[in-house]
Parts: C-alpha cells; structure tokens; sequence
C-alpha cells in the first residue's frame, strides 16, 4: 500500500524526514502501526521510543491526522491507498 507521510516538529533522530515535506512509503500492511514499523526500519530500530511505549503501542507523545482528521486510536486505525499521515510530537510531550 503507498500513503503520504508529513512530519512535522519531530525529534532530532527523525531528521531525515524533512520537515512538513511530504514523502510517499510504500509497506506491507493496512495499519497506522504497519506504516510506523516500515518507518522504523528507515529510521533505526533504536529510535523505536519515537514511535511505541514499552508496551509495544503507539506512543501517546505522537499527534496523528488522517487526510486532516484527528485519530485518537491509531493503534487500530486502518489506512487506504494514498492516504495523507501527518504525525507530530504531542503539545508538552
């Protein structure tokens, strides 16, 4: 599946993605947590605490939108092709 993907305000080790750039990720899978476990093998598997808490769940520190909507459980959100994902850092996280 391809979605688009924007950062935005995101922690050094993130760098590579541009900010507020968009960039097109193709992975396997049709979850939010699908798209961030491709994202992490781009990033380093050490930078995992970006992304999920020790639980293995996605991070409450992270803002994620939809195509402009807000999610509030992206652990079970389910995305389709050519998507808009706009992840940031919590206010205060």
């Amino acid at each position: 599946m391809k979605v688009r993907v924007k950062f935005f305000g995101m922690p050094e080790p993130l760098s590579i993605f541009e900010n507020g750039k968009e960039f097109q990720v193709n992975f396997t899978g049709d979850t939010f947590k699908d798209l961030l476990e491709t994202l992490l093998l781009k990033t380093g598997h050490e930078k995992k605490n970006i992304f999920f808490n020790d639980r293995g769940d996605i991070s409450s520190e992270l803002l994620t939108l939809i195509n402009g909507k807000l999610i509030t459980d992206s652990n079970r959100q389910r995305l389709h092709e050519n998507d808009l994902i706009e992840i940031l850092p919590a206010p205060g996280g």
